[in-house]
């Protein structure tokens, strides 16, 4: 039988070690990308065959699936709950907006023409969350800040530290992870968190069996039970593996409808 080929495109803000663990409990081949939060626009390695299933962002689960004429992926069903109050058990997160502790900065709209830390284009928390929040101050997204691609949410965090930009927009649980074993990361702080949105899913490509897509779900949630992999989802500040449904996430596609 041909190995399950699973694609992450959330590491190194997520620990390499959590999909490894994953993989091995699938049996699947596991590839890491870590130059972009998932397929960008004109790309699709589910379509072409070159992976079964991926953990990506779900600005391109929007593109890939709700969007498309003829979608190449549907949902597993699978998401995962962040260790955060404010997530209060579900499967939703946040883009932290994040300042250093001196900053004078209160908020978003104290921005204007700043320079704002985004992680790559695609990625939901770590960019669109903030146009579609400059969005609804009334602001042009293109125009109000200097938003500043650093090619992922740690970079982001650190150009922050190091003066490089005055804010950075970030994946609220790549924070809580990097503040657990980073003293450093006690010099910012978070002036705004925007959503909820919904977590990055895990995805299938469309003409994946129906029985191999239960059996990926089942797995997923068994592993609840794993305490080696409870440990590795601590690591990454997230509680466990929940169902997910593909109404999770209209508001985002409603969000991609009105901005770009």
């Amino acid at each position: 039988m041909t190995r399950l080929r699973l694609v992450s495109y959330l590491a190194p803000g997520f620990p390499a070690a959590l999909f490894q663990l994953v993989a091995e409990r699938l049996n699947a081949e596991l590839t890491l990308i870590e130059t972009t939060s998932g397929p960008p626009p004109g790309e699709d390695p589910f379509a072409d065959g070159t992976f079964d299933i991926g953990w990506i962002c779900s600005t391109s689960f929007v593109d890939l699936a709700l969007r498309a004429a003829e979608p190449s992926v549907v949902l597993t069903g699978i998401g995962w709950t962040p260790r955060d109050d404010d997530s209060a058990g579900r499967p939703v997160y946040f883009g932290d907006l994040a300042v250093r502790c001196t900053s004078p900065v209160r908020g978003l709209a104290d921005l204007r023409g700043a320079r704002i830390g985004c992680n790559d284009p695609v990625s939901l928390s770590g960019h669109y969350a903030v146009r579609f929040a400059i969005d609804d101050l009334g602001e042009d997204p293109d125009s109000f800040a200097d938003l500043i691609f650093t090619g992922g949410h740690r970079r982001s965090l650190d150009a922050v530290l190091a003066g490089e930009v005055d804010a950075a927009v970030v994946d609220s649980i790549v924070l809580t992870s990097c503040r657990s074993v980073d003293p450093a990361m006690q010099s910012l702080r978070v002036v705004q968190r925007l959503g909820p949105w919904p977590v990055q899913p895990l995805v299938a490509r469309a003409d994946l069996n129906e029985v191999e897509i239960s059996r990926i779900r089942r797995v997923l949630l068994e592993l609840n039970e794993d305490p080696i992999v409870l440990a590795a989802l601590k690591d990454a500040a997230l509680v466990g593996f929940v169902p997910t449904a593909a109404d999770h996430y209209g508001i985002v596609r409603s969000a991609m409808q009105r901005v770009r």
